[in-house]
C-alpha cells in the first residue's frame, strides 16, 4: 500500500514578548492519519520545547479552530478535538 506523506514548514513567528526575524523553522513529514495533538508534540520536540505545559490551537483554512479538549477549559466555538482531528483535514 502506497503511503502519502505531508511535507508541513512550521515557522515560530514570535515568542516571550518578542518577534522574531529570521524565523527558525523546521520541515516535517507526517502522514495524513497523524492526529494534530501529534503534529503538536512533534512541533514541540522539533523546537527542543522545555516547557510542554503550552496550550496548542490551530487553524484550518475553513477557519475551524482544532485544540485538546483534555487541557482547554473554554474551546472556541466550532472546536473540533485535536486527540481526534486527522492532518487529512488540512487543504491541499
Amino acid at each position: 500500500m502506497a503511503r502519502t506523506w505531508l511535507s508541513i514548514r512550521v515557522e515560530l513567528v514570535s515568542g516571550r514578548g518578542e518577534d522574531y526575524w529570521p524565523r527558525p523553522g523546521r520541515i516535517l513529514a507526517a502522514a495524513r492519519s497523524h492526529t494534530f495533538e501529534q503534529l503538536g508534540t512533534a512541533i514541540d520536540l522539533a523546537f527542543a520545547r522545555w516547557d510542554l505545559a503550552h496550550l496548542r490551537l490551530f487553524t484550518l483554512a475553513d477557519q475551524t479552530p482544532v485544540c485538546s479538549f483534555r487541557t482547554w477549559e473554554d474551546t472556541p466555538d466550532g472546536t473540533v478535538d485535536s486527540d481526534r482531528t486527522a492532518l487529512s483535514r488540512l487543504a491541499r
